[in-house]
């Protein structure tokens, strides 16, 4: 699996190397690309969005939310597809001859719905497939809308008229059917679908026909991936799956979902595993459409291929807050963090985030001293209004919380000088410690339920933070660690 923020996976195989590529919300880079040679180890190879002309319509730096992206591979040539669902933003294409390499500035689609896929026909024609999003009929309490489906030339980005190609406004299952995604198999077409809404209800599905139009016929079995069933398990929300055969012919699926400890989760989505065997010419996902943690395949996807290492502080899986500024950089296990506004604001430094990838982890870094009038430290954020952090400013050492419209704040001495500054992240509290000689000084705490998806109402999950607030150059934290 691929631990940590890594929702929405969309995957291929292209000779003996798989890419991926994940949702990033309102993290940049944008649309997480990944790299491996089994399915199982991934290597983070930054992503394909870094500048503002990928990812608005008027090229300048602005709000961003990444939803879903879809990648593909055709004639040597690498395609994404995404949904930039900030106002006024829309469906968006993205072009590479090398996915670890620069992407293309956007072509804009269109501006309806979300969850926008690509398929190439043996004959290749580009279909372009995506959810409508009807909220007034939701509000009267009806469905959200059909998937639909034109003729994409990717060249130009000529988008022919959309058409219904699910029999109504609804899912299989559900009145909610998003993430689809067109295959060829053999002489059938296979819409893949999740449904269900991505919390609890969360669910994948399938139908067929034999031409990409339609009409499908639902998988007699449906849903083909879901724990919505299964309440207290700690594997929750199971879905938006992605189908890609191994070099042997073998089939398995990559799906969204979160580990859950109790009611809540704190890692954000993550992408899972599973075999995929077919019956009656319908895939069956894992152990009859579940998962458990740790499953054991009878066959094994390697290709014998070799991982590429990542570079920089992208490849690490560093992740900023709106558009960065160029000085932002890793030297070493040092990270060089020009100052900016800090956390939650969209500005070029203040901020860099690591995401929480393990339910017990723990984040240190020398910490410097702040320019005067300005703070650095450290903090775990979930979103602008969900974060735990610990400052230097003003010869004091501040520990801040901010839950909703709540917020706290303590004060102790600080002694000077680098401070060495270690977070422990577990399931139930957040621990900021402070290295003294005798030992590491607890200087606050706070339940890690406050921070989790559930009390958020958001995807993304915790990251660890290091923040370089207010004017001046560059902080310097030193022998940053995460383990």
């Amino acid at each position: 699996m691929v631990r940590g923020l890594a929702p929405d996976p969309s995957v291929i195989r292209v000779g003996r190397d798989y890419w991926l590529a994940t949702s990033t919300f309102d993290h940049l880079p944008g649309i997480r690309l990944w790299h491996s040679v089994n399915l199982r180890d991934w290597v983070p190879m930054g992503g394909a969005v870094t500048r503002p002309a990928q990812y608005r319509r008027d090229g300048k730096a602005g709000a961003l939310d990444l939803f879903a992206p879809t990648l593909r591979h055709h004639r040597g040539v690498f395609y994404l597809v995404c949904t930039n669902v900030a106002e006024g933003q829309g469906n968006f294409l993205l072009t590479a001859r090398d996915p670890a390499g620069d992407w293309s500035d956007a072509v804009w689609l269109d501006d309806g719905g979300f969850d926008p896929s690509l398929f190439f026909d043996a004959d290749g024609t580009c279909y372009y497939t995506r959810r409508t999003l009807d909220l007034a009929s939701l509000e009267r309490g009806g469905d959200l809308g059909p998937v639909v489906q034109g003729v994409l030339d990717p060249g130009t980005g000529r988008l022919g008229p959309l058409r219904a190609i699910t029999p109504g406004p609804r899912g299989w299952c559900s009145n909610d059917i998003e993430g689809p995604h067109l295959y060829r198999i053999g002489a059938w077409y296979y819409l893949f679908a999740a449904e269900g809404g991505t919390w609890a209800g969360h669910m994948q599905t399938v139908a067929r026909s034999r031409s990409p139009w339609g009409p499908f016929e639902p998988c007699p079995w449906n849903p083909v991936l879901t724990h919505r069933h299964r309440v207290m398990h700690p594997l929750q929300t199971l879905g938006h799956a992605e189908l890609v055969e191994d070099a042997s012919g073998g089939w398995w699926a990559l799906a969204l979902g979160v580990r859950k400890r109790g009611q809540h989760h704190l890692l954000g989505r993550e992408t899972m595993l599973a075999p995929v065997e077919w019956r009656d010419g319908w895939p069956v996902i894992g152990a009859g459409g579940e998962l458990e943690t740790g499953m054991e395949a009878a066959r094994s996807p390697e290709t014998g291929g070799a991982v590429r290492s990542p570079a920089g502080l992208w490849g690490q899986g560093w992740r900023s807050l709106g558009q960065w500024d160029e000085a932002l950089e890793l030297d070493g296990a040092d990270v060089l963090l020009p100052c900016g506004a800090g956390l939650g604001v969209l500005h070029g430094g203040g901020a860099v985030l690591l995401p929480q990838s393990e339910p017990v982890q723990a984040f240190e870094a020398w910490v410097p001293v702040p320019e005067a009038g300005g703070a650095t430290g450290v903090a775990v954020f979930a979103n602008a209004a969900h974060w735990y952090a610990l400052r230097r400013t003003g010869g004091s050492l501040v520990f801040a919380r901010q839950v909703d419209d709540l917020a706290t704040a303590a004060e102790a001495r600080d002694p000077g000088g680098p401070l060495r500054i270690r977070i422990e992240a577990g399931p139930e509290r957040y621990r900021f410690l402070l290295a003294r000689p005798e030992g590491w000084e607890v200087l606050g705490e706070g339940a890690a339920r406050l921070l989790s998806a559930e009390s958020c109402e958001w995807f993304t999950g915790v990251s660890f933070a290091l923040l370089a607030e207010g004017e001046g150059g560059a902080a310097r934290f030193g022998e940053v660690t995460v383990g």
